[in-house]
């Protein structure tokens, strides 16, 4: 049995007569980031059928039922009545007062394609539509929410979260950190053959990522369940849609490790062996006439280890701040250990990157022209291809090398990537708010780690990291004696190089 996919959206929400909404469940056209390089599209037509789509809070709990489907210009939109319920209620009133203004969606995938790094989703099988207060994907905002007695006007809700929801995001990352360090060790006891009870969880119990934490922290019976099912991925479970948020706030600061592959490390061990592909040499040519000698070559494959190794960090505080402050500090501890983390490991990789030998691997792209570019990734394309038989993916830069691609220029000194409108007969285009790009269908990482001038073209598969599972796992030790409460996120990485040729220069500079 296949899962269920879950997507968030900002929505569009108008109530046209008593607790019916109407909004755009679906946005065409709009991609987002799932993991690494990887995106995601809708296409217009997606949609097809609204049968016995039921309307959820949280994908937890049903609220109502989706009574109309429609294609417009923008996405598909839905009509859903809510219903008259405790939970139905409360949903109505966050409505009406602009407090939950966002739709998520979970269906079945039917017809996708791939366009590079993107899947476009041409046909998909709708089972629910969500109220939800976060995003995914950058849809239409909240215009007005109407009742019968009085219209109530609802302002207008920025793209950029305010002070406020910032926080509530950055405790709910933070929540759900915990709850997978409790899944992380549910994995071990299964991984080591112990058994685990496997009773279904009451997902409809926990309304959030804030009440899922705390009850498992409670050792809330419901809470422990719907951990062991996440573990262990059980197709026969709804699980909530709250689960694995968390990993965006570590993906986000690993720009350069996300870029590559990734698996899990082994269990046990204090290096990796893995094969290093140095020289290829194999042919296979046409046998004219019958019985001569095929053609010869050899691929020579070094056994190469990589240590297993420990990133970790800690800090102190005293019971009384934990327990009595106003303030959560231990959530925001907790978190910048682990932005820490993630900048470290990602740092590593970074690293060995820039300490690889790239004599004969270079070219020259100084001139700053489009003729130059062009050139210099052609050939670094030709090279990758020719000694890995895998195609560049992506391409990788410091803020330098990332400012020198947005300025080259045509012949007629006009710039050729397209930023914020501006640019003709353009090669790629740019986000710089958001540090990143693309040329030539090619996307440009920006990692302010890498050494600014320095920019490199790559497969996923020249670097993979190999890291434990829920890292990073945070551990807490109380002094009894000065009540002092001691916490550490750490994990275990190993970074492998099995195809050094996928990874090659471009001088700016």
């Amino acid at each position: 049995m296949s899962e269920m996919i879950t997507r968030e959206f900002q929505a569009r929400l108008v109530e046209t007569e008593e607790r019916t909404i109407v909004g755009l469940a679906v946005p065409y056209g709009q991609e987002i980031d799932l993991t690494g390089n990887t995106k995601e599209r809708f296409e217009a037509g997606a949609i097809q059928s609204i049968e016995d789509v039921k309307l959820f809070y949280g994908h937890e709990e049903p609220i109502g039922k989706v009574t109309e489907g429609r294609d417009t210009e923008e996405g598909f939109e839905i009509v859903a009545r809510i219903s008259d319920t405790v939970r139905g209620n409360e949903v109505y009133t966050l409505l009406q007062d602009g407090v939950l203004n966002r739709f998520s969606v979970g269906f079945f995938p039917v017809k996708d394609r791939k366009e590079g790094q993107t899947i476009v989703r041409e046909l998909v099988d709708l089972k629910e539509v969500s109220v939800v207060p976060f995003p995914a994907f950058e849809g239409a905002k909240i215009t007005e929410v109407r009742s019968e007695s009085e219209t109530e006007e609802v302002e207008e809700v920025a793209e950029t979260p305010n002070e406020t929801e910032s926080e509530t995001m950055e405790n709910i990352e933070l929540d759900v950190r915990t709850v997978q360090d409790e899944v992380a060790e549910l994995r071990r006891v299964i991984e080591a053959g112990q058994s685990v009870e496997t009773a279904t969880p009451a997902t409809h119990k926990f309304r959030s990522q804030g009440e899922f934490a705390k009850a498992l922290v409670n050792g809330d019976e419901d809470a422990k369940a719907l951990a062991r099912a996440a573990s262990t991925s059980a197709d026969t479970v709804a699980l909530p849609g709250f689960l694995g948020y968390i990993d965006n706030l570590i993906d986000t600061n690993r720009p350069t490790l996300s870029a590559f592959s990734r698996a899990a490390l082994p269990a046990a061990g204090l290096t990796v062996e893995y094969a290093q592909v140095s020289a290829n040499t194999l042919a296979v040519g046409v046998q004219s006439p019958e019985n001569e000698e095929l053609s010869f070559g050899n691929l020579s494959i070094d056994s190469v280890s990589a240590n297993v190794v420990t990133y970790g960090g800690y800090t102190s505080m005293s019971k009384q701040t934990i327990q009595r402050s106003s303030v959560n500090y231990l959530d925001t501890a907790l978190r910048a250990l682990s932005i820490a983390y993630a900048n470290t490991t990602n740092k590593a990789v970074v690293d060995l990157v820039e300490a690889q030998d790239y004599t004969g691997k270079r070219w020259d792209v100084s001139a700053g022209t489009s003729e130059a570019l062009i050139g210099g990734l052609a050939d670094a394309s030709s090279y990758i291809f020719k000694e890995t038989g895998l195609r560049p993916e992506a391409i990788m830069c410091g803020t330098g090398a990332y400012k020198f691609l947005l300025q080259v220029a045509g012949e007629d000194g006009r710039p050729v990537v397209l930023v914020n409108g501006a640019g003709v007969n353009n090669i790629g285009s740019a986000n710089i708010p958001g540090l990143s790009g693309q040329l030539f269908g090619l996307p440009v990482i920006v990692d302010p780690q890498i050494a600014t001038n320095r920019c490199f073209v790559a497969n996923s598969a020249a670097i993979q990291t190999l890291e434990s599972a829920g890292a990073p796992v945070r551990l807490s030790a109380d002094d009894i004696t000065t009540l002092t409460d001691s916490i550490s996120v750490y994990g275990y990485m190993a970074i492998t190089l099995p195809f050094a040729d996928a990874l090659v220069v471009l001088d700016v500079v």
